[in-house]
Formats: structure tokens, C-alpha cells, sequence
């Protein structure tokens, strides 16, 4: 059964439970009023639990649907958290239908939740930042990111997403350095996606005549035509020997040894000291 097909049986089994369930909700006291009074008991009874069926299968077809589109453990934690929020959404409906008397336990409900969300404030607002990452997906595990926000003092951070959690969201940095940054943090942020990982970043003190645009192609012949190599100027040194300082970048999809990055820089500066010295 292809996945398109699957698909369209799912809706149909949505549909039509939600259909009947409704209907029968509709015609319940129609029903239970055509069998005799004696019996009107066990007939509402098994209305409900009728109903209670429907319910749930309306609810495994539409978590089913919905967590199609995540992966791994968002898909696990989509799928619980959905279902039984959904599954006591539809007790408490049946319940109301059923003529019960809920205020007392809504009333209680408002202020155990009304506790629990101020003695939790942070963790909710990892939490639901989570549940808008997950729905949102404006990346995915194993995708390469570069971030910037307030509520993490302003500094960047960039790396390969390796986990997409309920409260954080975890990089991998160009080090193997484990980042765990809180999910309220990340939905705030800007993103920068698209761009390869980043291997390896590294801060020279050039002499001051060095060719650079020749340092820049030893590198990339060394490296590899997949490796996306940048030198970029961060000021200027005066001295006895005037310095530029840039930053070295390094950006690949496939993993690039430090030590390669390593030997390919000292050979690239010495062809570049050369290259001055003849001219």
C-alpha cells in the first residue's frame, strides 16, 4: 500500500468515525427513549462507550495524519502529548453529554494549572517553543544552522543539529562541542540555514603583504572542491612587522580532519610568503 494510499484510507476512517460519532451524540436521547424504562440505563450506557470507540478512533486517525510529518522522537513525543491531551478533551466531552456537572472540576483544574504554570513559567515556555519548532520545522535533525539571540546574551551560535527535544534544541559546534540551547531561546532567534556545517574556524596573523587570494586557493586545492573556504579581515596590526588579522573558515558537508586543515594552512602560507619574496 503506497503511502498516498494510506493517506486516503486514514481520512475516510477520520471522516467517518468523526461523522457517526456525531451523529450518534445527536440521536442519543432519541434512542434511549425508544427501549423501556427499565433498560434506558444500560442503553445510555452503551451510547457512551459507543461513543467513547468512535472517539478514539477519530483520534488515532488524526495523530496518525498529523505525526506522518515528524521524525524520530518528535513524532514520539507529537504523538502522546496529542493523544491523550485529545483523549481528555474527549472524556470531558462525553461527560458534558452526558448532562455532568464539571464547574467544581474545571474550577479545580484553573488553579492547580494556574500553580503549576507560575512555579514553572521557564520550562512551559521551553516547552511549548518545542511543540512550534515541531510544527513549524524550520529545520531538521542533521541540518546545519547558525543562530543569534537576545535571550542568550546575543552571541552566536552555529553547529549540526543532532536533537530536537521537548525543551532543548542540541548542536553539534566545529569542535565536537555539545551545545544545549533552551527551545524559547531558539524560536526567537534568527536563522541562518542552508549553509554547510562548519568544520573549523580559525583566527591568523597574517604578515601584512601576504597574497591572500593565493593562500585561499592552496587551501581549497588541498581540501577539496567541496570544502567552502573563507578569509575574512578582522583589523590590522602596526608594528615592527604590520599584521592583518582575519578569520579562517572552513565549511563542509563531509568531515574534515584539523589535521589536514592543519598542513594545508602551513603549506599555503609558505607558497604565499614565497610568492611575495619573488616578486
Amino acid at each position: 500500500m503506497t503511502n498516498d494510499t494510506a493517506r486516503r484510507w486514514r481520512l475516510a476512517r477520520l471522516c467517518v468515525a468523526t461523522g457517526s460519532l456525531l451523529v450518534l451524540l445527536a440521536v442519543q436521547h432519541t434512542l434511549v427513549g425508544l427501549v423501556a424504562d427499565r433498560f434506558q440505563g444500560p442503553a445510555n450506557a452503551g451510547v457512551v462507550i459507543v461513543a467513547a470507540v468512535l472517539g478514539m478512533v477519530a483520534i488515532r486517525e488524526v495523530v496518525g495524519l498529523v505525526a506522518r510529518r515528524f521524525h524520530g522522537p518528535q513524532a514520539v513525543i507529537w504523538r502522546n502529548l496529542s493523544a491523550w491531551i485529545l483523549y481528555a478533551l474527549l472524556a470531558l466531552w462525553l461527560a458534558s453529554a452526558q448532562g455532568l456537572d464539571l464547574s467544581g472540576l474545571l474550577l479545580g483544574g484553573a488553579v492547580v494549572g494556574v500553580v503549576v504554570g507560575t512555579a514553572s513559567q521557564t520550562s512551559l515556555g521551553n516547552f511549548f517553543a518545542g511543540l512550534v519548532l515541531m510544527v513549524a520545522q524550520p529545520y531538521r535533525v542533521g541540518a546545519a544552522v547558525r543562530l543569534r539571540s537576545a535571550l542568550v546574551g546575543g552571541a552566536e551560535y552555529e553547529g549540526t543539529v543532532i536533537d530536537q527535544g521537548a525543551l532543548y534544541t542540541t548542536l553539534r559546534g566545529s569542535g565536537g562541542e555539545i551545545v544545549k540551547l533552551p527551545n524559547s531561546a531558539v524560536v526567537t532567534s534568527a536563522l541562518v540555514l542552508g549553509a554547510p556545517p562548519l568544520q573549523a574556524a580559525v583566527d591568523l596573523e597574517l604578515p601584512a603583504q601576504t597574497k591572500v587570494d593565493l593562500l585561499l586557493e592552496r587551501l581549497r586545492g588541498r581540501l577539496g572542491n567541496g570544502a567552502e573556504i573563507s578569509i575574512e579581515p578582522q583589523g590590522f596590526k602596526a608594528g615592527e612587522e604590520d599584521r592583518l588579522l582575519c578569520r579562517l573558515q572552513v565549511r563542509s558537508v563531509a568531515s574534515v580532519p584539523p589535521g589536514a586543515i592543519a598542513e594545508a594552512l602551513l603549506e599555503g602560507l609558505d607558497i604565499a610568503s614565497r610568492a611575495h619574496v619573488a616578486a
